[in-house]
């Protein structure tokens, strides 16, 4: 959850709310948003195949193999996972925002 800043300072307070207004209303909010979203979906991807490789979670359902290359294609020695959803295509971005939700709900049944 985010923090409200009641203990900053008003001037504090104040460049924080005139911040996030001026993200809010030139996009970049969303884009920000939309990588750290994707950076959470690479993570899990990667977490569940090392998990279902290790036996410990059932290995169906895969995700889609688009999914999976996307996720595969981070070195996570060389770069977070949010530097990686960073610069990844426009078109991947959204294949991962678009597919990992019905993914997961399938994964999720599982128990």
């Amino acid at each position: 959850m985010p923090d409200a800043g009641l203990e900053l300072s008003r001037a504090e307070m104040r460049a924080r709310a005139v911040q996030a207004l001026e993200e809010l209303a030139d996009g970049s909010f969303a884009v920000r948003m939309r990588h750290e979203a994707a950076a959470r979906i690479v993570v899990t991807l990667r977490r569940v195949a090392l998990l279902a490789a290790a036996g410990d979670l059932p290995a169906a359902p895969m995700p889609p193999c688009r999914l999976a290359a996307i996720a595969e294609g981070w070195d996570a020695t060389a770069m977070t996972a949010h530097e990686y959803a960073e610069g990844l295509p426009a078109a991947d971005l959204a294949l991962l925002l678009a597919e990992a939700p019905g993914w997961a709900e399938a994964r999720r049944a599982l128990g």
